[in-house]
């Protein structure tokens, strides 16, 4: 008899006929069970799969997302360009820029966060500030490029890092950590210089490169810190693209 068989049942059986009986041994012998308890059912609905600590899948997909494009400067390294930049090499970064950023905007709904549908100034914020300067100031290509090397590295891994790592909240704003405000810093700065220093021309020495990247970088953490209603990108992408300029022109003049 079935562990889960109840006393009616049971007394249903001591009274079943020989032909019920001798079916019912059947299907016991052919490893059939009858009433049997179904296997309670978890309602996962509006619940994503966590992948990394506190990082469900959809933000994972929302991170590389982020961090990728700032690989793009490295293509130049490989690819013989003019300084100042040409209008051809200008239009074909323009449509890369450009693509990135209509292509996120189709599909955003697959790396949305709860809540969200759309989010233009999200898109606006990251690639806006790196179009124009590459469109603006084509002699130093360098400037445009770190500015993207800071948005995405940057912005980037400090969420990674204050989702994953955990730490004291920044004084300044208890809704950021300052595991990911060091994050910002500790991939931003390098990354930033590196892309800085390898565009440059004429070539300047790394530790100027590290001193620019590294100022720009410094002032767009800070402002993606504060607490503001206005969305991260906007202020990262503004403030890198401010900052890379001002420390770039600022070391011209004192050299």
């Amino acid at each position: 008899m079935s562990d889960f068989a109840t006393p009616s049942s049971s007394a249903a059986a001591s009274q079943a006929s020989p032909a019920q009986s001798q079916t019912r041994s059947e299907n016991l012998r052919s490893g059939a069970v009858t009433n049997a308890v179904p296997a309670p059912h978890i309602d996962l609905a509006g619940r994503r799969p966590q992948m990394f600590g506190r990082m469900s899948a959809t933000e994972c997909k929302r991170r590389l997302l982020h961090i990728l494009p700032g690989l793009l400067p490295t293509i130049l390294w490989f690819i013989p360009h003019r300084d100042p930049l040409s209008w051809d090499c200008r239009a074909w970064l323009g449509l890369i820029i450009g693509g990135i950023g209509i292509a996120t905007a189709v599909k955003y709904r697959r790396i949305a966060r709860r809540g969200e549908s759309s989010n233009p100034a999200c898109i606006l914020g990251y690639t806006v500030p790196v179009f124009l300067l590459l469109m603006l100031i084509p002699a130093h290509a360098q400037l445009g490029l770190a500015t993207l090397a800071i948005i995405s590295f940057g912005d980037g891994f400090a969420t990674v890092g204050g989702l994953l790592l955990p730490g004291p909240r920044l004084p300044w704003n208890q809704q950021k950590s300052w595991a990911g405000f060091l994050c910002f810093l500790a991939f931003a700065v390098p990354w930033s210089a590196m892309v800085y220093w390898g565009e440059s021309r004429p070539a300047v020495s790394f530790p100027l490169a590290l001193a620019v990247g590294g100022s720009a970088t410094l002032f767009a953490a800070i402002c993606e810190s504060v607490k503001s209603r206005i969305d991260d990108n906007i202020r990262v992408g503004a403030a890198a693209a401010a900052g890379i300029v001002t420390a770039h022109y600022a070391a011209a003049a004192w050299l």
